[in-house]
């Protein structure tokens, strides 16, 4: 049987389209899987860049919560070494009115000196004046003194008085007296350990 060279040339033209048509159809079908799996690299790639930079943040968030915990124990170390005056003035004055009981005594201070020294502590002096001319009234005053919170932290100077005279008041007596209070100086802060990879 002879096969006319049309026919050879139309299977050989058949089986060309073909061939080329799966090579295209292969072609499609693995660049197109190549494409999308490019695709969810760089998707992937893309979540765990984002992912290292909350890492690195939360990390910095870490070393910053550490470093705050460092910084508030140091502030109360020196929170506790400090003293409170507005608390000391506040305690002093409540010891002076004495809720208004006159009959123990009827103090008040005339100024107040502050004098400072790192080395021995803050010195105040109070001179006052105590209305009357008794004596016990004195003593209660100072009594008070050593009654109050302060006191611990305080040395008192001992108690004298001079009796002042003025025709013009009443009453016309008055005892004066001078108070010394020495604070001890307070307990030198705690300094703080430096943070890990800091000089």
């Amino acid at each position: 049987m002879t096969v006319s060279p049309a026919r050879v040339v139309a299977a050989g033209f058949t089986g060309a389209v073909l061939v080329s048509a799966s090579l295209g159809w292969l072609g499609m079908v693995w660049f197109g899987d190549l494409a999308a799996a490019e695709e969810r690299l760089v998707e992937a790639e893309s979540r765990l860049g984002n992912m290292q930079k909350q890492l690195n943040y939360q990390a910095e968030l870490d070393k910053n919560k550490k470093e705050y915990a460092e910084r508030v124990q140091t502030i109360q170390e020196i929170a506790k070494s400090r003293r409170l005056w507005s608390k000391f003035c506040d305690e002093l004055i409540d010891i002076v009115n004495n809720n208004g009981d006159t009959e123990r005594h009827l103090a008040w201070f005339t100024a107040m000196n502050v004098k400072s020294d790192p080395k021995s502590g803050v010195t105040i002096t109070i001179p006052g004046i105590v209305q009357g001319d008794d004596k016990s009234k004195i003593a209660n005053l100072h009594e008070d003194l050593e009654a109050a919170s302060f006191a611990a932290e305080v040395d008192k100077s001992d108690p004298s008085f001079r009796l002042d005279v003025d025709k013009k008041k009443v009453p016309a007596a008055a005892l004066s007296f001078p108070l010394s209070l020495q604070f001890k100086p307070p307990a030198p802060p705690v300094k703080a350990a430096p943070a890990k990879g800091k000089k």
